[in-house]
């Protein structure tokens, strides 16, 4: 790890020591305390969240005709996720990886692990467009309502924009011509190659689609039990205001490895921003930790064992 990460990850750490110190210690250990029964419950979601996910990759992959037992999708997806995790543009990082455990069958792979991504994160559009709605709601006119409401309004743009049938990149391409830039000619093949999957298999996207739903509906579970556990009021408006404030949290931390400190912080502002306990926020953070470094575990205790 090289200086200019250690650095950054001892700013995170700092942050978090301060932000603690503000909200007291022994609030926040209270809340640990409590959180704690919870942790199985974040562990369980966590898994049938990851079997969905890596059924969903196999229906891609099929179309291919690849045939990749399950167990060893699950083992590629979570140690690429525990390597993006840790690593600094963690998304790019583990899909690259993600792609590259396939080994011979990696190369044609490429645009079926693409098409499962870009499906899932459809998917995950909706909830965070409905996350924003009810954050603004629940903010009543607050300063950054039109900030919440923009980003919903940007992400239904972008989704109308993936889903219509028509690809957008060749049109720029044909109209630079031998100006356009290499990147942009293999973003052009990528685009066409993606929209032409969907169009020669609907059925498998629009399971890969509902897989995707179900993954969503397990995240905004994963408050709950945390609210559950703290004997806090449970709002699904809530839940899903507060779920989508922590993909913004993630968004902001993604250059932090392990997002050290960005998402105690986060979520603590976000609960306090919403009326909640900042504690509680805190608590809800540290416990999506510990099922994200057990997650790293497995996945590296995977690859080790693969490599071996």
């Amino acid at each position: 790890m090289n200086k200019k990460n250690v650095a950054i990850m001892a700013a995170g750490l700092a942050l978090f020591a301060f932000v603690a110190a503000r909200m007291g210690w022994r609030a926040m250990a209270q809340d640990l305390e409590a959180v704690w029964i919870a942790v199985p419950a974040l562990i369980g979601l966590s898994l049938a969240r990851l079997l969905l996910q890596t059924w969903s990759w196999k229906c891609a992959l099929k179309t291919d005709g690849i045939q990749v037992g399950v167990f060893r999708l699950m083992g590629a997806r979570a140690s690429s996720h525990g390597m993006g995790y840790l690593s600094v543009l963690g998304p790019l990082i583990a899909e690259l990886m993600r792609i590259s455990l396939l080994g011979a069958k990696a190369r044609c792979a490429t645009a079926a692990t693409l098409i499962d991504t870009g499906v899932y994160w459809f998917s995950s559009g909706l909830f965070a467009i409905a996350g924003c709605v009810c954050a603004a709601a629940y903010m009543g006119g607050g300063k950054h309502t039109s900030a919440l409401l923009w980003l919903a309004f940007s992400t239904m743009i972008w989704m109308v924009a993936a889903a219509r049938g028509k690809a957008l990149l060749p049109g720029l391409v044909k109209k630079l011509g031998e100006r356009a830039p290499k990147w942009l000619r293999t973003a052009e093949a990528t685009e066409v190659a993606l929209r032409n999957f969907k169009s020669a298999h609907p059925r498998e996207v629009r399971a890969m689609f509902l897989m995707g739903l179900a993954c969503q509906v397990l995240v905004v579970m994963e408050v709950a039990a945390i609210f559950h556990s703290l004997r806090m009021p449970i709002h699904c408006g809530m839940l899903l205001a507060l779920e989508a404030a922590n993909r913004v949290v993630k968004a902001a931390g993604g250059f932090v490895p392990a997002r050290i400190g960005a998402d105690e912080t986060g979520m603590a502002a976000a609960f306090a921003t919403f009326g909640l306990a900042p504690a509680s926020g805190l608590a809800l953070a540290l416990a999506r930790r510990s099922r994200d470094l057990l997650e790293v575990l497995i996945g590296f205790a995977w690859l080790a064992t693969v490599g071996r």
